[in-house]
């Protein structure tokens, strides 16, 4: 059942690529950091009751949570953190992968962060939880397809 809404909205890989030339092209840290606080705005935002064991994202060392629903045949996806850093990175992910179908969301390779500073801006183990939540998402989804 494709809707006009869905029609409308690019793809998870050229959203993607998108987001990769812009943050790119801003060249600045300190400006794309910023950039990365703007899109934290737009998070929904996930409840206290809602962070819990099931949520919390392991191995990460900043305190991270995915809220994660599926409902009209999408893929529902909230997020949230106690490191700002984090909680932008998680921000693209999360505009990237929300109220999207799961097959489009197990079939995307997402590499923003390689393909970005960003790579150069976190830890190892802040890399590794970004591939935690991007895995995380994408087995959700594979329930569904």
């Amino acid at each position: 059942g494709e809707n006009k809404m869905t029609e409308k909205r690019n793809s998870i890989a050229r959203e993607q690529a998108e987001f990769i030339t812009d943050f790119n092209e801003i060249g600045d840290w300190l400006m794309q950091y910023s950039c990365l606080l703007e899109l934290t705005a737009d998070m929904k935002p996930v409840l206290p009751e809602e962070k819990n064991s099931h949520t919390k994202i392991s191995g990460c060392q900043a305190d991270l949570w995915v809220v994660l629903s599926y409902e009209n045949d999408n893929v529902y996806v909230r997020a949230d953190s106690d490191s700002l850093i984090v909680k932008g990175i998680v921000a693209v992910i999360v505009a990237l992968f929300d109220a999207r179908t799961p097959r489009e969301i197990c079939e995307t390779h997402i590499d923003f962060i390689e393909k970005t500073a960003l790579k150069e801006q976190i830890s190892v183990d802040r890399f590794y939880g970004m591939q935690t939540v991007v895995k995380k998402i994408q087995s959700y989804a594979l329930k569904f397809v």
